[in-house]
C-alpha cells in the first residue's frame, strides 16, 4: 500500500512539474505575414498596424488601384494631417517610391485612402500585401 501511495505521489509531482515547465515556456511566435515596406502618407510614416485593410481595387477602365482602410486612431491622424494640407498635394509612398498623389480639397476623415489605378491586378495585390503585411479582409465577414 505504501508503494502505491508513493507511486501515486510521484506521478502527481511529475505531472505538476510538467505543467510548470509548459507554463514557463514562451508562447510560440505568431505566424509571420508578408514582408512589409515603409508606408508614408503626406510624408508621415504609417505602420502596418495602422492599416486595417489594404486591397487591390479594379476600376471600370481595367486599371487597378489600391484601397487602404485605416484604424480609427490612424484615420484621426490622417484627418489632422490632411486638414493642414488643404489646397496642397498629398503623396502616398512605399519605400520612398511614390504610389500616387492627389490635391487635398478637404480633410480626409473617413479612414480610407484610394490610390488611383495604374497597376495590373497581381501587382496591386502584391503592393497591398506589402503595405499591410497580410491578405485583405474577406468581402463577406461570414466567410
Amino acid at each position: 500500500m505504501k508503494r502505491r501511495i508513493a507511486a501515486a505521489l510521484m506521478m502527481m509531482m511529475t505531472a505538476a512539474l510538467a505543467m510548470q515547465a509548459c507554463a514557463a515556456e514562451p508562447a510560440p511566435a505568431p505566424v509571420q505575414g508578408f514582408e512589409t515596406g515603409k508606408l508614408t502618407i503626406a510624408g508621415q510614416a504609417f505602420a502596418p498596424a495602422d492599416i486595417l485593410d489594404a486591397r487591390a481595387l479594379p476600376d471600370i477602365n481595367k486599371k487597378v488601384g489600391i484601397l487602404l482602410t485605416l484604424t480609427p486612431p490612424a484615420a484621426e491622424r490622417l484627418g489632422e494631417i490632411t486638414a493642414a494640407l488643404i489646397g496642397k498635394p498629398m503623396s502616398v509612398a512605399l519605400d520612398g517610391k511614390t504610389l500616387g498623389g492627389e490635391l487635398i480639397r478637404k480633410p480626409l476623415t473617413g479612414g480610407t485612402v484610394e490610390i488611383p489605378g495604374r497597376w495590373n491586378l497581381s501587382d496591386a495585390e502584391a503592393i497591398a500585401r506589402r503595405i499591410s503585411g497580410k491578405d485583405p479582409l474577406p468581402d463577406d465577414l461570414g466567410e
